[in-house]
């Protein structure tokens, strides 16, 4: 394990660090391949239109879809407002969680102010999570397009029950659509199975690929109807001044970013050569090891204090302001970590922890157990220095 990562406690921003496979994977496709895949028939474009082939099949696997229906974006937001854009048409309906990123509440507050689109909230438990009888009740009360939400919460870390949630969504007729960021690779995902109609995910976290990668997970009725987001080159049916009528090529507009999916790839190999049921045990352990050792601090309040499905994700609030807790944090003892709102104040909202935000601890598939204790000191150590 890189030593550089024993105190790196961010991996809800990104993971680090990767896999040397990662690492080894993307210096050597750069090194050896300069081609745009799917633009030209020599090796080179041959061998970028080949790691796509194969990592458009293997992580379709991972998510449980289909590899034709699979579309390459540079992260989950990207994914996230190119099936917002392209779903929710002026007047459109729409329903999110109390818990949802800005990937999700900015792009629904712009079409809200300029495409009249009407945004509801559903109701959540104590701890911000979307309930299937309040999503069944809220759907039943009125015509909803679209419900969108994320899977597990970057601010705490507890996961939504996507299977039970989806199965409302079906039974009333409205497209899901679910925001991965944090959960791809980390906990069991089966788009067909929990009946999710976009499944959107980033490589750079759980994945364990590169920044500037993920992708959109499509069911067969929404890949029928989404529109381009973007407009522009394909290397396919180029005599035509219309983005092509098929998949990927009509939503995979410009040169694709072959030496990150390269890195991207080398990530979703090593999750699944892991698997995704010892990476969710892996984090569990942690987690709770974390939460055991938090518990023991006096001052502090923890947000994600309960059982149910989660990433390692823990934050809490404690006696001096979350911005200068992670400041020394850093500053004196060397561990990284997020502090503020996370781009994600309607969880803050919602948690009663805006505006000033919380101090999170994000762990990850390489941090050695023994860190956990040595962070949790540093934690105790300050919050005794202040009043």
């Amino acid at each position: 394990m890189d030593e550089r990562g024993r105190l790196y406690f961010d991996n809800a921003a990104t993971s680090f660090p990767k896999p040397t496979e990662v690492y080894d994977a993307m210096d050597r496709f750069a090194r050896t391949y300069a081609g745009g895949a799917g633009r030209s028939a020599h090796e080179h474009a041959i061998a970028g239109a080949r790691l796509m082939f194969e990592l458009r099949n293997e992580l379709a696997a991972l998510l449980g879809g289909e590899a034709e229906r699979l579309v390459f974006t540079k992260s989950a937001t990207e994914a996230l407002n190119l099936v917002l854009r392209g779903v929710l048409s002026r007047g459109a309906k729409v329903m999110c969680g109390p818990l949802e990123h800005n990937a999700v509440a900015r792009p629904l507050a712009h079409l809200a102010a300029e495409n009249e689109v009407v945004v509801r909230q559903a109701v959540g438990d104590e701890h911000g999570r979307m309930t299937p009888a309040a999503l069944d009740e809220a759907l039943a009360a009125g015509v909803v397009d679209a419900v969108v939400t994320l899977h597990a919460s970057n601010v705490h870390g507890l996961a939504q029950d996507l299977s039970a949630l989806g199965e409302v969504c079906r039974q009333h007729d409205v497209l899901f659509i679910v925001d991965a960021a944090q959960s791809a690779g980390a906990l069991p995902l089966d788009a067909r199975a929990m009946h999710i109609d976009a499944l959107c995910v980033t490589g750079h976290k759980a994945l364990l690929g590169p920044t500037g990668t993920g992708a959109l997970l499509l069911s067969p009725r929404l890949a029928e109807r989404l529109p381009p987001l973007l407009h522009g080159g394909t290397g396919s049916v180029s005599e035509q001044e219309r983005m092509p009528d098929f998949l990927p090529d009509r939503l995979e507009a410009g040169t694709p970013n072959t030496h990150g999916l390269a890195g991207l790839l080398a990530g979703v190999r090593y999750v699944a050569r892991r698997t995704v049921a010892e990476i969710e045990a892996h984090d569990r352990a942690l987690r709770e090891r974390l939460l055991g050792c938090l518990r023991a601090i006096p001052g502090l309040r923890l947000l994600g204090d309960a059982s149910g499905p989660a990433t390692s994700t823990v934050s809490f609030t404690g006696p001096l302001p979350a911005g200068d807790f992670a400041r020394l944090l850093s500053e004196r003892y060397g561990v990284a970590v997020r502090a503020g709102l996370h781009c994600a104040a309607r969880a803050h909202r919602t948690l009663g922890t805006f505006p000033t935000g919380a101090v999170r601890l994000s762990p990850g598939l390489f941090t050695p157990p023994d860190a956990i204790d040595e962070v949790c000191a540093a934690v105790a150590e300050i919050a005794k220095a202040r009043p």
